[in-house]
């Protein structure tokens, strides 16, 4: 989300002294950084922003900013205290409260993430973007009762949100609400058809219910968009095996070998073991 900053405008023929000499200079510093981050030149950005609070250290605007530089950066370790100084100078700020929670969620710091981003809902309860993302942090730490109250009002705010909805149906599956996950994945799938892990998330609902032909159509709608989708061929491979399609559950199974075998040794040993305990040859 844009935040718009606004900017005073200068007085013509007036002399200016030392301390607004410097506010000036970082104010032209604060806005060529706005300028390089819109064309994409972050580490101009950067730079341009940090002299902006060198001029000026106590410039909530530019910390901010510099803060969603780095974020975009991905360096989110080095945005952190940005966010941080912002909240110290404003601390009812939601911008600085949601995205130090998303930066603290990248990193790993998932109860710090939690706190910062149940401040920003409190202070803008209708942002969508850190209803979701606060929702999907305690479907993280398996608080059910906590995540589906905020992502239920995410996909209320937003019908439409395809993440929302995604966070959703996941923390519904995971809460063994498979009727009402499947429902919710539906929904995303009219919105992104395209989406292979939508398609492998509606096959692992129906898994779950034993729904083994559904679950089986799924992932091959999963895979039909998307055939280096390795998970959906893995499942695959199980449920028809399960259902004595043999030599389309070793196909599945080598398939997915052939996509993860470098990249996962031990998942694809363990996968030509269960070829070999169906007679097949595995890859």
């Amino acid at each position: 989300m844009l935040r718009k900053f606004i900017v005073t405008g200068l007085l013509c023929g007036v002399t200016l002294g030392p301390g607004r000499a410097h506010a000036d200079e970082a104010d032209a510093q604060y806005r060529k950084g706005l300028a390089f981050m819109q064309a994409g030149k972050l580490d101009d950005a950067r730079a341009a922003l940090e002299e902006a609070l060198r001029l000026r250290p106590n410039y909530a605007a530019a910390e901010l900013s510099l803060g969603n530089a780095l974020r975009k950066q991905k360096q989110c370790d080095k945005a952190v205290p940005h966010y941080e100084g912002v909240i110290r100078l404003q601390p009812d700020d939601p911008f600085a409260h949601g995205n130090l929670g998303y930066c603290y969620s990248m990193i790993g710091h998932q109860q710090e993430a939690i706190r910062a981003l149940t401040r920003a809902t409190e202070l803008a309860p209708n942002e969508v973007l850190w209803r979701t993302s606060l929702g999907a942090l305690y479907r993280q730490v398996k608080q059910y009762d906590k995540a589906l109250p905020h992502l239920e009002k995410a996909v209320q705010l937003d019908p439409n949100n395809p993440d929302a909805l995604r966070n959703l149906a996941v923390a519904l599956r995971q809460a063994k609400q498979l009727d009402r996950a499947a429902e919710v994945t539906k929904q995303a799938i009219k919105l992104l058809p395209g989406d292979s892990d939508l398609r492998f998330d509606l096959g692992v609902i129906y898994r779950v219910q034993l729904k083994t032909a559904e679950a089986i159509a799924a992932y091959r709608d999963a895979i039909k968009i998307n055939e280096k989708n390795a998970d959906a061929w893995y499942d695959l491979g199980v449920l028809l095996a399960q259902d004595r399609q043999k030599q389309e559950a070793i196909d599945a199974f080598n398939k997915y070998i052939d996509l993860v075998g470098d990249k996962k040794p031990v998942q694809a040993e363990g996968v030509r073991q269960q070829i070999k305990s169906i007679g097949g040859t595995p890859h």
